[in-house]
């Protein structure tokens, strides 16, 4: 199958800005369904559950449109999460890949890994063609220069397998990755094994992003 130019754009570097994805007016109509005050510090993990129409609709059309066509087929939501730099909460990431996935229920399923139950949600470890198969999105509902926290990331990364720490130390070397400052409305798509990591914001002022994680549902 032939790739489109963002399709093989994803392939290589592990990840994808699209500006301007979802229209200001969107991104209002979007936070306005977000609880005022998350039932977690810096966040909030099961997003989709708090969402009324009006962010079902964003999510299920826009970025489920999204995730489908950098994927190639029908894609799914499988976990959302928002993320809230504030004064309050303001956070440090270390370099990582995102290993564990959302699922409905607990099954022994082979290859499934590291069980563990988040607020109600059972994640796993699935095997690493799972991982290979799967997209995330993270919408940014304001404004994240690089003063404010803002995501880095060392592209082609994700093309090296499940990295443990020693590993991750090797492939960085010297790196100091490439941040992802982005405006409100843009959407950065990216593979979960895709090395990232985010400082403290300098800048303390609200950075919501939502991220999504999609996986192949055809």
């Amino acid at each position: 199958m032939t790739q489109t130019p963002d399709q093989a754009a994803l392939a290589r570097d592990g990840f994808l800005m699209l500006r301007g994805a979802l229209s200001p007016q969107d991104c209002a109509a979007l936070t306005a369904t977000l609880p005022a005050t998350p039932p977690r510090a810096g966040g909030l993990r099961n997003a989709l559950r708090f969402g009324t129409g009006v962010a079902q609709r964003l999510v299920n059309h826009r970025l489920d449109d999204i995730a489908s066509s950098l994927l190639g087929c029908k894609a799914r939501a499988v976990r959302a999460v928002v993320f809230d730099k504030t004064p309050e909460a303001n956070w440090a990431v270390p370099w990582h890949q995102d290993l564990s996935v959302a699922v409905d229920e607990r099954h022994d399923k082979p290859g499934y890994r590291a069980w563990s139950l988040k607020e109600g949600v059972w994640h796993a470890q699935p095997p690493i063609e799972e991982l290979e198969g799967m997209l995330t999105l993270r919408l940014h509902l304001d404004d994240c220069g690089s003063d404010n926290g803002p995501l880095k990331v060392l592209p082609g990364s994700h093309r090296k397998g499940r990295l443990d720490a020693a590993c991750i130390s090797r492939v960085l070397g010297k790196s100091g990755g490439m941040e992802c400052v982005a405006g409100a409305g843009d959407v950065l798509a990216m593979k979960p094994l895709l090395l990232h990591s985010s400082c403290k914001a300098a800048r303390a002022q609200c950075r919501r992003v939502l991220h999504v994680e999609y996986m192949d549902y055809s």
